[in-house]
């Protein structure tokens, strides 16, 4: 019977927001055995919503990222509803544990000798002042794997700054490279890219460092600096700006090379991306279009002539897309070998044939949620099928972590509830759940 390829590893997570927990995810779709740790005396912002019980108010102010409930509704148990959290943390083990206790600290090292990994993504200084930092936990257990992700790396100037994905994406020097050529980076939306970049490199590092704990039989420290993993993504433009001193400016939707843009359609609001690589293209997009007269002009003859003239060839384009639907523009100029795509809201991916037909959208169930359709996973393959399994609540796995992996009594399981690592729900500062 075939395997997943992590499948009888452990891994331990106190992971937040989206980079940390995506690692996570993905070492879980592979058979891992993911034990999430959370502080039930710390409501953790931008991990399982950004309050612990958001009023109507707070939910409008804060837009996507404050009412991403089912329905809206944050209900009696909002930290197991909400999107920013249930999207990445399927088939996790859930235990809550404080860890700023020394009795907190004592039970977290006896389940790190038990695992093979362990993720976190905070602030620099968090395991040191926890401690466990790398040679406690090496001390403890020396076959371990840790995952560090700061943003901007340790033991450097900024090594300690706070920052989330949209300061380090402007540190990394996309922000400046995004959005319109005339316009400020003010007028440019964060698109948080660091996050799942990090994410998928995040699980590649832990998979090379568990390759090479085979042959050594050693664990290692592996730290992940987040902007430096983002700068690869325009590794190019850094090599233009160090060889010949050229800053790029941003190119709004266009491309140096090709006739490239995004184009309003006969739907309110509503646009289509088309490319046109070369002459050959131009040709059939012309064709496609009814060879109008405008496209005879000597200037659209050769593609530097039309990368001159872009600002024309956009207005006339966009007469003809106008008149059209996005899906019309798309497979009129598809069917002749033209690049183009509609720009799709959320709904429109929902209801989208192709995403449908490829089973990209996945139905799970949450503790807290029902069921709902949610991202699959991120490749498919021809291996075993990978874990598709429930989410879970805060807490609900303390029982199976407490007894079965640290082999606790009842009696211990009674203590560390009066000692206030076991919980169901985030605690004021006087026990009562929030």
């Amino acid at each position: 019977m075939a395997h997943l390829p992590l499948e009888g590893l452990r891994v331990l997570d106190i992971t937040v927001v989206w980079s940390g927990p995506t690692v996570t995810m993905l070492l879980s779709d592979l058979g891992a055995e993911v034990i999430r740790v959370d502080n039930p005396w710390l409501f953790p912002s931008s991990t399982r919503g950004l309050v612990a019980r958001p009023t109507e108010a707070q939910m409008t102010m804060m837009g996507t990222m404050g009412r991403a409930y089912p329905d809206g509704k944050p209900d009696e148990r909002p930290q197991d509803r909400h999107a920013m959290f249930n999207w990445h943390a399927r088939g996790k083990k859930l235990m809550t544990l404080d860890l700023r206790k020394e009795s907190g600290r004592e039970i977290f090292i006896e389940l790190a000798k038990t695992a093979d990994v362990f993720v976190e993504n905070n602030n620099v200084a968090v395991l040191g002042n926890l401690g466990i930092d790398w040679d406690t936990l090496h001390a403890a257990n020396p076959r371990l794997i840790l995952l560090r992700m700061p943003p901007a790396g340790i033991g450097a100037p900024y090594s300690s700054y706070l920052g989330f994905g949209a300061h380090f994406e402007a540190f990394s020097g996309i922000t400046a490279v995004r959005g319109y050529a005339d316009t400020a980076p003010a007028t440019t939306t964060s698109v948080f890219q660091m996050d799942p970049a990090a994410g998928s490199i995040g699980a590649f590092a832990v998979m090379a460092a568990l390759r090479r704990r085979e042959k050594t039989g050693q664990g290692e420290i592996v730290v992940l600096p987040q902007v430096e993993n983002e700068m690869n993504h325009i590794g190019e433009m850094f090599i233009d700006a160090a060889a010949n001193g050229y800053d790029n400016p941003p190119l709004t939707n266009r491309d140096r090379n090709f006739v490239q843009g995004a184009y309003p359609t006969n739907e309110e609001d509503r646009f289509v991306s088309i490319t046109i690589r070369d002459d050959d293209e131009w040709r059939r997009a012309v064709g496609a279009m009814g060879d109008p007269g405008w496209a005879t002009d000597d200037r659209f003859s050769t593609q530097a002539g039309r990368l001159a003239a872009q600002d024309d060839i956009d207005a006339a384009i966009a007469d003809w897309t106008r008149s059209r639907t996005r899906q019309e523009v798309f497979t009129t100029l598809q069917s002749v070998g033209v690049p183009a795509g509609p720009i799709m809201l959320e709904d429109d991916v929902f209801a989208d044939p192709h995403v449908k037909a490829r089973g990209f959208l996945r139905e799970n169930t949450g503790s807290a949620t029902g069921t709902h359709l949610y991202p699959g996973h991120q490749w498919k393959w021809n291996g075993p099928d990978m874990k598709w399994e429930p989410i879970g609540g805060l807490g609900m796995d303390n029982e199976y972590v407490y007894k079965e992996v640290l082999g606790f009594s009842d009696e211990q399981y009674a203590q560390a509830e009066l000692d206030g690592h076991i919980a169901t729900t985030y605690l004021d500062p006087a026990g009562n759940p929030i």
